[in-house]
């Protein structure tokens, strides 16, 4: 998407085309990755007949000397560590565990793996570090200043009985108390992304996060999923999940 709007987006910001009017980045599913290989894949034939029909000059094999050019975007570098951790890898994540359960609720073909709760006060306990680990947490808080790493959790998003809960840090991590409502009026079902700043301030303790089933809803239930934790060695949250930090036409 990013590559075949680059002319009407950057150098002739056009109506229609800018980011604002296009990108969505919270519905993270299989389409959006096999659009991005199609796009691959016609770049590489393209390449391979052009290298038929125009072969490689003396010129251009001396370009390959050449440093590698800044982002397509101003500012869109990807982070030094990512780790988008689900299915099974997330289900081994939860260390603690009251009224919550891992279910599918797809198909054979399309499974819907998560923790699914109904009932307020269910109690989840994620585990994204321990100390010494070589994890995801543990390179990302080695890395950045004050130790402090962006956090997106993978939830439902949907119309149907959905409530809401709270995500907070224990253990050694610290981050400010963040409520995730995961009822939309539209008569959709999707994955959405819930994101916020952990610090591991202290590293001799494991990092945890606890979600709770709220009693607050804005529907007729209280049900929650969550599917999958996204951990990232950024400087900043916005800079990860916001193209406004790509400095670009908005």
């Amino acid at each position: 998407m990013r590559t075949s709007m680059h002319l009407l987006n950057r150098h002739k910001p056009t109506d229609g085309f800018l980011w604002h009017q296009t990108y969505f980045g919270h519905h993270p599913m299989d389409p959006g990755h096999k659009a991005m290989s199609d796009l691959a894949v016609h770049l590489i034939q393209e390449v391979a007949i052009g290298l038929i029909t125009t072969p490689v000059s003396q010129e251009e094999r001396e370009w390959r000397n050449l440093q590698i050019p800044e982002p397509m975007y101003k500012g869109n570098f990807e982070p030094n560590v990512t780790s988008c951790l689900t299915e099974l890898t997330f289900a081994g994540m939860a260390v603690a565990n009251q009224g919550w359960q891992w279910i599918d609720e797809g198909t054979v073909k399309k499974p819907k793996w998560g923790y699914v709760a109904t009932t307020p006060g269910s109690t989840l306990v994620l585990r994204l570090g321990t100390p010494n680990s070589v994890s995801a947490a543990s390179l990302a808080a080695d890395k950045l200043p004050n130790s402090t790493f962006p956090v997106l959790l993978h939830y439902l998003a949907s119309y149907a009985s959905m409530g809401q809960m709270s995500a907070s840090c224990l253990g050694g991590c610290k981050c400010n108390l963040t409520k995730i409502d995961g009822f939309v009026k539209a008569h959709v079902s999707v994955t959405s992304m819930a994101g916020w700043d952990v610090r591991w301030a202290q590293r001799d303790q494991p990092c945890d996060i606890q979600l709770i089933v709220l009693n607050e809803t804005r529907s007729d239930g209280h049900k929650v999923k969550v599917s999958g934790v996204v951990i990232v060695s950024m400087k900043k949250l916005a800079s990860s999940i916001s193209v406004a930090a790509w400095q670009e036409p908005y």
